[in-house]
C-alpha cells in the first residue's frame, strides 16, 4: 500500500502522476469507443486497479490493461485501434537540437494565437493535432514533424494564407512579420525600407532611424509578432507626431500612395552635363522604394554598338558637340558653334535616343514596374505622349545657375571617377553647355515642366518627392484615392488639394 492510501499513480515509484478517468477516457474516444462506453471503461479500470491495490502502473501496463477490460464492451475492432495507438496517459516526445522535450497542446495553442486565432479556436486545433498523432500511434518525432503536421492542418481548416503565415513564425521566430496579400508568405519587418519611407517624408536620418527602431520595439513586444501594414502605419504615425510634428506624420501617409500607386511612375530627371543628374535620380529611387534606375546615356551607349557611326555620326558624339557631325567636310570647322548649329546637332541625337528610350519605357510599362530615368536626352516638350500611356509621369529638369558652381561640379566628377571622366573635355565645351541649359530651361518654362535649381543633394531630393506626391494624387481619380487612402483620407486630401 502507498503512503497516499487510495491513490493511484501512473509510472514507477520514482516518476509518476496521478491516474485520470479523463486521460483514460479520452484515448478511449481517440480510438473510435462512444462516450458512454468510454466511461464505463475507464471506471472499470480505475476499480478493478483498486481492488488489485496496485497503486504504480506504467503507461505500457495501463494500455494493455484498457485493451482488456475494453474489449467486451468495446468491441474487437475499437480495442485493437486502442492497442496500437498512443494513449492520452502518456507524453508524445518532441526531439529539438538540444534536448528531447513532451509534446504541449498548451504550447502549440499559444503559437497558434500568435497567428490571430481566438484561444478556443487555438486550443481546438493543437488537439487535433495532438489527435492525430495518437491515433497513428506516433510516440517521437521532430519539432520540425510536429510543425508541418501543425501546417496541414491548418491549411484544412483555416485555408493557405493562414498556413504560410505559421510558416513564417516557424522560419522566423523572434522577428517582427508584416501580413502581405491574402496568398503571399509574411515577409520579415524592415527597419531599412521603413527608414526610406521615413526619408521620403521629410524625417531626418537621425529621427527616420530612431522611429524606424522604436517602431519594430513596440510592435513586437515579449514575443512573435504578425502585424498588418496598417498597424504599422499607425505606429509610426503616432511616434511621428510626438518626434517632428502633424504635419510630418500627414505627408508620411499620403506618401504611402506612392509605394503602391495604381500605375507605374514615371520619373523623368532631365538636365545637361554635370548637374548631378545620376546622384539625384539614386536618391529619389532609394527614398521611394523604386529598383529600376536608367540613364539615356545607357542607351545611347547600346544604340551605337548596333548603329555605325559612319551611319548615323551624330549619335556617337556627346550631345554638346554633336554639332560637328554636322559640319560639312568642305567646310571650315569653327571652334565654337552658333546656337543654331549647337542646339541643331542636339535635337538630332535627342530624336535618335528617343527611339531606344520608347522600347525601354514600353518594357516598364509591360511588366508594371516603376522607373528613374536620367539624362539629358529627357526634353521638356520632346518626349512622345503616346510612349507613356499608362503611367503617371514626373518631368523634372536639373539646373545649376551659377557658371562656377557648374565648374565645381565637374572638378568633384573628375575626382570620384578617379579622372575617367576629366573636367578637361567639358570645359572646353563648357560655353556650349551652358547654352544648352539655357535652352533646356526655356522649353521646360513653356512646358510647365519644373526646376529644381542650384540645390543641396537632400532639398533636390525632398522637393523632388514632393513633385512626385503632387503629380500622383493629381492624376489619382476620386476611385482610386480611395481604393489606396480609404474614404476618410481621400475626402481630407481632395480638400486640401481644392484648397491649393
Amino acid at each position: 500500500m502507498n503512503s497516499d492510501g487510495n491513490t493511484l499513480y501512473v509510472g514507477t515509484t520514482e516518476q509518476h502522476w496521478p491516474f485520470s478517468k479523463g486521460l483514460v477516457a479520452e484515448s478511449l474516444l481517440n480510438a473510435g469507443a462512444t462516450p458512454g462506453s468510454a466511461a464505463a471503461v475507464a471506471r472499470n479500470v480505475e476499480t478493478w486497479l483498486k481492488q488489485q491495490q496496485q497503486w504504480y502502473t506504467t503507461p505500457e501496463d495501463l494500455k494493455a490493461l484498457l485493451v482488456r477490460l475494453g474489449r467486451p464492451l468495446l468491441g474487437d475492432e475499437v480495442a485493437e485501434r486502442v492497442g496500437v495507438q498512443i494513449p492520452a496517459f502518456q507524453d508524445i516526445l518532441v526531439r529539438t537540437q538540444k534536448r528531447v522535450l513532451p509534446f504541449s497542446r498548451g504550447v502549440l495553442s499559444r503559437s497558434l494565437e500568435d497567428l490571430g486565432l481566438a484561444p478556443r479556436e487555438a486550443y481546438t486545433l493543437a488537439s487535433q493535432v495532438d489527435q492525430r498523432l495518437r491515433q497513428d500511434g506516433v510516440q517521437s518525432l521532430s519539432a520540425d514533424e510536429i510543425d508541418d503536421l501543425t501546417e496541414r492542418t491548418l491549411l484544412e481548416r483555416h485555408g493557405e494564407q493562414m498556413r504560410l503565415t505559421y510558416r513564417f513564425l516557424r522560419t522566423n521566430r523572434g522577428r517582427l512579420g508584416v501580413l502581405g496579400s491574402e496568398s503571399s508568405l509574411p515577409s520579415p519587418f524592415s527597419k531599412g525600407i521603413l527608414v526610406q519611407s521615413l526619408l521620403a517624408a521629410g524625417v531626418a536620418p537621425d529621427y527616420a532611424r530612431k522611429v524606424a527602431r522604436s517602431t519594430q520595439r513596440q510592435l513586437r513586444g515579449a514575443e512573435d509578432r504578425l502585424v498588418t501594414r496598417t498597424q504599422i502605419r499607425e505606429k509610426v504615425e503616432e511616434l511621428l507626431r510626438g518626434e517632428v510634428g502633424p504635419d510630418v506624420a500627414a505627408r508620411y501617409r499620403l506618401l504611402r500612395v506612392i509605394r503602391k500607386p495604381p500605375r507605374p511612375l514615371m520619373i523623368l530627371l532631365g538636365g545637361v552635363s554635370g548637374t548631378g543628374k545620376s546622384l539625384l535620380a539614386a536618391e529619389i529611387a532609394y527614398r521611394l522604394g523604386i529598383s529600376r534606375i536608367v540613364s539615356t546615356d545607357s542607351i545611347r551607349e547600346v544604340m551605337r554598338a548596333v548603329v555605325s557611326r559612319d551611319l548615323v555620326p551624330t549619335l556617337h558624339a556627346s550631345t554638346f558637340n554633336a554639332w560637328e557631325a554636322l559640319i560639312p567636310p568642305e567646310a571650315e570647322q569653327p571652334e565654337h558653334p552658333t546656337e543654331r548649329q549647337l542646339l541643331e546637332g542636339f535635337r538630332e541625337q535627342v530624336q535618335q535616343v528617343s527611339v531606344g528610350l520608347s522600347a525601354v519605357v514600353s518594357r516598364s510599362l509591360e511588366e508594371g514596374v516603376s522607373t528613374v530615368l536620367e539624362g539629358v536626352h529627357l526634353v521638356p516638350g520632346y518626349l512622345r505622349v503616346s510612349d507613356f500611356v499608362g503611367a503617371i509621369v514626373v518631368p523634372i529638369l536639373i539646373t545649376l545657375p551659377s557658371d562656377d558652381e557648374h565648374r565645381q561640379h565637374f572638378e568633384s566628377r573628375e575626382r570620384e571617377t578617379s579622372n575617367h571622366r576629366p573636367r578637361s573635355r567639358y570645359m572646353q565645351y563648357f560655353s556650349e553647355i551652358r547654352t544648352m541649359q539655357g535652352y533646356l530651361e526655356r522649353l521646360a518654362k513653356q512646358q510647365g515642366v519644373p526646376l529644381l535649381d542650384g540645390l543641396s543633394l537632400d532639398e533636390s531630393a525632398d522637393q523632388a518627392v514632393g513633385l512626385v506626391l503632387q503629380q500622383v494624387l493629381k492624376e489619382l481619380s476620386p476611385e482610386e484615392r480611395t481604393a489606396l487612402l480609404g474614404e476618410a483620407e481621400s475626402s481630407a486630401v481632395g480638400a486640401l488639394q481644392e484648397a491649393e
